[in-house]
């Protein structure tokens, strides 16, 4: 589980996300919260875009 939390952190920060939606830094997120970060920045970058 934290291999996967990290790499979920490294594939966030190399799109440039650094911080969740909600403003909390990446790293203070549980599993299952970067789990919904990795789905939802990505679509909202796209929307705002």
């Amino acid at each position: 589980m934290l291999l996967r939390r990290a790499i979920l952190i490294q594939e966030l920060e190399r799109q440039g996300f650094f911080e969740a939606r909600d403003g909390r830094p990446l790293r203070k997120l549980t599993l299952q919260e970067l789990e919904v970060e990795y789905v939802r920045l990505p679509e909202l970058k796209e929307v705002r875009s």
